[in-house]
């Protein structure tokens, strides 16, 4: 396996543009529309989700994120529980 195609860990300034993101059981739920967070000092706030199903865009808190990787996002909620979530401008 190439390296360039190894999925790793990364820190959340790393996380690729238009990342798809995973939800808690494994299926792509969407994809990231920006971050949040202040890159001064390396906070991470979370990031606006626009979701495959609807379309609409949600906020998802960093807490909900376990990881960050070369290709994707991935969140402990399931895709239920982000489509209830209220949509953001």
């Amino acid at each position: 396996m190439d390296e360039v195609d190894e999925e790793r860990e990364v820190a959340w300034l790393a996380m690729p543009e238009k990342a798809p993101v995973v939800g808690e059981s494994g299926e792509e739920i969407g994809r990231v529309e920006e971050l949040l967070g202040d890159k001064e000092d390396d906070i991470f706030h979370g990031i606006v989700l626009k979701l495959a199903r609807g379309g609409h865009k949600v906020e998802v808190r960093a807490d909900r994120i376990p990881k960050i990787t070369t290709r994707r996002v991935y969140t402990d909620l399931a895709a239920d529980e982000l489509e209830r979530l209220p949509p953001i401008k």
